[in-house]
Parts: structure tokens; sequence; C-alpha cells
């Protein structure tokens, strides 16, 4: 009984850590657009991170809930940890990125409560075609168009959160939430229902 309990804290010590590793992920994809110019290289640069987590079976918050997956919350939780973690180590080996990253996150956060859901929503349905379709140039599509569009990513805006932190922000990053798993599991239920 020991063997089976410690086996089941084994392997969810490795679902943590993939779920960080997917974080990281977003993480860098997010730095190197903030960076790139035209904003559509920088676009298709992100779509690095998705492409990698799907290829590597990582788990993404937004690539699972439209499925209604186990274990979301934590998922959230560690995709979290991994983008804080790039982000702080970036940060340290960079100092001015951090200035770029708030001008962004006051632009971003400037959208209104409306705004911030159904951006979400759209990321969500991109985000959902992309990890459902699992061929690449068709995730680089979704990506490059969530972007270009202005949509809204839950995980790849917990930085922007950061450096803006307040109330009104707080209820913002919720709603990107919420609009990423609406999307996500309307797209997954029209395409059950055909």
């Amino acid at each position: 009984m020991e063997n089976k309990k410690k086996l089941k804290i084994d392997l969810s010590i490795a679902k943590s850590c993939k779920a960080i590793i997917a974080g990281l992920l977003i993480g860098l994809g997010v730095i190197i657009n903030t960076q790139t110019k035209p904003p559509i290289l920088g676009a298709l640069l992100f779509s690095f991170g998705l492409l990698t987590i799907i290829h590597l079976g990582l788990p993404l918050f937004t690539g699972k809930v439209g499925f209604l997956g186990k274990n979301l919350l934590p998922i959230l939780i560690f995709n979290i940890v991994g983008i804080e973690l790039t982000f702080f180590a970036y940060c340290l080996s960079n100092p001015k990125y951090y200035e770029i990253l708030k001008q962004a996150a006051e632009i971003k956060f400037s959208k209104t409560w409306l705004q911030m859901l159904f951006g979400g929503i759209f990321c969500g349905m991109l985000i959902h075609f992309a990890v459902k379709c699992k061929v690449s140039y068709l995730t680089s599509m979704a990506v490059i168009i969530f972007i270009l569009i202005g949509a809204e990513h839950c995980i790849a805006d917990f930085p922007y959160l950061i450096t803006v932190s307040n109330l009104t922000n707080i209820f913002k990053f919720i709603l990107i939430i919420i609009g990423n798993s609406i999307g996500a599991i309307f797209i997954e239920k029209m395409i059950k229902n055909e």
C-alpha cells in the first residue's frame, strides 16, 4: 500500500513538473513576441511554445479545458508558476525588459471587462482548434491569429497582471480564464454535436 501511495505522489510530481515546463514555454513565447518586430514575426515565433507543448504532450490549461480534463486547477497553477519562473529569470538577466513588460501590461489591462472576456473567448476557441487539430501549420496560424487580433490567453497574460496588479485587473484576469474556458468548451461541444 505504501508503494502505491509513493507511486501516486511521484506521478503527481511528474505532472506538476510538466505543467511548469508548459508555462515556461509560453513564457518564452511571450518574451520573444514582445521584443520582435514586425508583430506578425513575433506572433509566429510565439507559436514555438504551443507547438512544443503539443508535441511533448505537456499539460497546458488552455489546451485541456475544452476537453474538461482532470486536474484543471493544478494545471493552471503550475502553468502560472512556470511562466513566472521564466519572467523572473529573464528580468534578472535583462532588467530593461521589465519596463517593456510594464508598458505592454498597461495597454493590455486598459481594456474593458467585456473586451477581456470576449478576448478570452476568442483565444480559447483558437487554442482549442490548435490543440485538437495537432497540425503544426494550423497551430501556428491559430497562435498568430490570437495574437494579432489581441485575444487574451490566461497563462500568457499572467506576467502582465503581476506588473499592474490591482483588484480591478485581478477581476479582468479571472474573466480571461472564464473566457478561455467558454471558448474552448463551446468549440468542443459544437464539434461533438456534428
